[in-house]
């Protein structure tokens, strides 16, 4: 018995040993991953852009130099001649003057075949053109008339039923009377203010005869005008 209890502490010392440790296994913490670190950002800081060097601008043509006129010389001063003395003894002598040139002359042509020249002869004066004569007159000329016809026309009728009423009035015609004297269109440029009178009037002078308006004494058509009344007292 005695000989066992040393295997026995030996035992218990070694389970608490294995137990201290597993204490201690456990308690501890897990191992956390290792955290990678990112990697640092390195920030460089860019350069401006070196400037572009300067497009050449094209050459402006530069005028032609313009020639420039020779100077000419400048005369340069003679000195003038000093005036010879004239000694008391001596006389100048004269200067011959150059003879004048002898005026030109033609000589006589020989030509026996030139006609001789003929004397000048002065055109006569024309007579000045006759004054015109005076404007040609103007064309006789006379207008269209009823009094040759009068006696012969007869009178517009005064309507029944007018004179009933007692309508009274005058009538103004236009009438176009040929060439032969008869009457062409009738127009009514005033009314008496009674249809019944207009129309008497208008029918009857479509019947009448007229003395033509004429020209130079030939016969024309033209617009006469002429006056109808219409009165109770003289019907």
């Amino acid at each position: 018995m005695k000989s066992a209890s040393p295997v026995v502490a030996v035992a218990a010392t070694l389970l608490l040993h294995a137990a201290l440790v597993a204490v201690v296994v456990i308690g501890l913490p897990a191992e956390q991953p290792q955290q990678t670190r990112p990697a640092p950002v390195e920030i460089q800081l860019m350069q401006p852009p070196k400037p572009l060097p300067p497009t050449p601008l094209p050459a402006t043509p530069q005028p032609a130099p313009v020639p420039q006129a020779k100077k000419e010389p400048e005369p340069k001063h003679r000195p003038r001649p000093k005036p010879e003395t004239i000694r008391p003894h001596e006389t100048p002598a004269p200067v011959a003057k150059a003879p004048a040139p002898a005026p030109e002359t033609r000589a006589p042509s020989t030509s026996t075949n030139a006609p001789p020249a003929a004397p000048a002869t002065v055109a006569p004066a024309t007579p000045s053109a006759p004054a015109s004569t005076a404007a040609a007159s103007p064309p006789v000329k006379t207008t269209a008339s009823d009094a040759a016809y009068a006696a012969s026309n007869r009178k517009p009728p005064y309507p029944r039923l007018s004179r009933m009423n007692e309508e009274q009035g005058t009538v103004v015609l236009r009438v176009l009377v040929k060439a032969d004297g008869t009457a062409g269109a009738v127009e009514i440029k005033t009314s008496s203010g009674y249809p019944l009178l207009d129309e008497s009037a208008k029918s009857t002078v479509q019947t009448w005869r007229f003395k033509p308006a004429t020209v130079d004494g030939k016969p024309v058509s033209e617009w006469y005008q002429l006056a109808i009344p219409f009165t109770l007292q003289n019907n």
